[in-house]
């Protein structure tokens, strides 16, 4: 019955973030509205894995602007376990020294006041998201953090600043997820199985991005969305949405 289970706790967990978010969700969509409405940027880190689910994705926004950062060192080697609780070397350099380029990456970005950063940080714990979002505080920009705040206070502060995501945001959507970030406890096996967050995740930002869309339709302002590129006229409708983000900012 371990497919039973998975649809209740999963079911649990989307009720949750109904049932609990809803504000919080409104909160966060308006201030992208406001943002956009005033031609600024929806600035995008995800940190989680599914992230991709909503860049250049039928019916997403085109305003959504993801931020990638990478720094690979590739050496044939064989390797110790690379620090435990690391996903970059950029998180790396925030655990050890604190002197991760931010204003390097929001330079990059050409991060203005009024833009928005947006953060999807599970555990809210990783250097690289908590010094992001404090940079672009600092900038002017307004920080919206999508992060589980059960499993992010069950942790003690890594980051140099002795803050977690949820600290240094101006708007926090709670994933509404356990410590751990896992659902399932099956007889015979140690570890727990099957993520919560990338469910919860999706189920956000998609609630999010409707209720974006339904404020400013309200102010006569109509925002672009991907077309599904097996429909027809797709290549001539998003390359026309291309042309508009490009001139218009939305």
């Amino acid at each position: 019955m371990s497919a039973i289970d998975y649809f209740n706790a999963a079911g649990q967990i989307l009720a949750a973030v109904r049932n609990t978010q809803l504000e919080n969700i409104q909160r966060a969509a308006a201030a992208i509205a406001d943002a956009l409405a005033d031609k600024k940027v929806w600035h995008f880190l995800d940190q989680g894995h599914t992230g991709d689910e909503f860049v250049g994705r039928t019916g997403g926004l085109i305003a959504l602007n993801p931020i990638k950062i990478n720094l690979d060192v590739h050496h044939q080697a064989p390797l110790p376990a690379f620090r435990a609780g690391q996903s970059s070397a950029f998180d790396y350099v925030a655990y050890r020294k604190g002197d991760v380029p931010i204003d390097y990456i929001l330079d990059k970005c050409t991060m203005v006041p009024g833009d928005i950063m947006m953060i999807h940080s599970v555990s809210g714990s990783r250097g690289m998201p908590i010094s992001l979002a404090i940079g672009a505080r600092a900038r002017g920009a307004t920080v919206i953090a999508i992060t589980s705040l059960t499993y992010s206070q069950s942790l003690q502060p890594v980051h140099p600043s002795g803050k977690r995501l949820y600290e240094v945001a101006d708007i926090v959507v709670d994933d509404c997820g356990p410590v751990g970030d896992t659902l399932l406890s099956i007889p015979g096996m140690e570890e727990e199985v099957c993520a919560s967050s990338g469910l919860s995740f999706v189920y956000i930002m998609w609630a999010l991005e409707a209720e974006i869309c339904a404020i400013l339709t309200r102010r006569d302002i109509m925002p672009h969305v991907y077309r599904n590129a097996n429909l027809p006229g797709a290549q001539q409708v998003n390359e026309g949405i291309v042309k508009a983000y490009a001139e218009e900012g939305l």
